[in-house]
């Protein structure tokens, strides 16, 4: 337990420096990506009443006890017992890849609950259900979707543990459509219920993505892996009675004589006398 807390807090602090450091590394294709989300977000801000009225028209009653469902489990709570859970599996089954998953969570989880609610604090904004009017500075806004952030946060870490251990590309391809789906689904349920807008909710997917890609990237930094847990290992006699004579014909278990040690027979026998 104390290796893997030791792998987590290591995982931890990669994580935040590669997160500090990112608008070091980015390119001008990802620049363009920022500033394309960050536009967006502004427009889906602006045009956040008229958005709403139409994601709550589509749905029902099949789909309010799926809604009410994510509602319950699908935020924090739901994403601290699936990380708690994959670890003990992880361990129960002996599967170092499941206890990476889940330690990878668990730093992509701190980061996202950080910058979640400190755009909660920031952007205080009111539900949807409650008046939807922006304040800024308060302890009781909504202006960033942490369900959404969860749901975020899952993609790239579980398609880490996919390419690591060399899956096929339809499962990849079938995992990462349903994370993407669950995410969406996630998203939906949010502004349906009334809960969020929809910029609330690209906010916090937003925020979810980059703390998972960050805490990926930072697991699979080269040359910065985690501490390495002790394997126990067990010396194993040789037996009894049974001597390998092929190793004694090649020679490898005989000591060789370097040049400068030889010297002739004569030289040996003149020293003698």
């Amino acid at each position: 337990m104390g290796c893997d807390l030791r792998a987590f807090m290591h995982l931890l602090g990669r994580t935040t420096v590669t997160l500090a450091t990112a608008s070091v590394r980015w390119r001008a294709a990802q620049w363009l990506a920022f500033v394309a989300v960050v536009g967006g977000i502004a427009v889906v801000y602006f045009e956040k009443w008229p958005l709403q009225e139409m994601v709550q028209r589509f749905g029902g009653t099949p789909l309010r006890g799926l809604a009410l469902a994510v509602d319950a489990w699908g935020g924090g709570g739901g994403l601290t017992v699936l990380g708690i859970a994959t670890f003990a599996a992880g361990r129960r089954l002996r599967r170092p890849a499941l206890v990476d998953t889940a330690l990878t969570l668990a730093a992509a989880g701190v980061w996202c609950w950080v910058l979640t609610k400190t755009g909660q604090l920031v952007l205080a904004e009111r539900r949807p259900n409650d008046g939807g009017a922006m304040v800024l500075f308060a302890f009781d806004g909504h202006g960033v979707s942490g369900h959404a952030s969860g749901a975020g946060l899952l993609l790239w870490p579980v398609r880490r543990v996919l390419l690591g251990r060399g899956t096929s590309r339809r499962t990849r391809f079938l995992v990462t459509a349903g994370l993407v789906a669950w995410a969406a689904f996630v998203g939906w349920s949010r502004v349906w219920l009334g809960m969020h807008f929809v910029w609330n909710v690209a906010l916090g997917l937003a925020i979810g993505l980059v703390t998972g890609a960050a805490a990926a990237r930072a697991a699979n930094a080269p040359g910065q892996s985690a501490p390495a847990r002790p394997k126990k290992t067990r010396a194993v006699a040789p037996p009894r009675g049974r001597v390998d004579l092929d190793v004694f014909r090649s020679g490898d278990a005989l000591p060789r004589a370097s040049t400068s040690e030889l010297q002739p027979i004569e030289d040996a026998r003149g020293g003698d006398e």
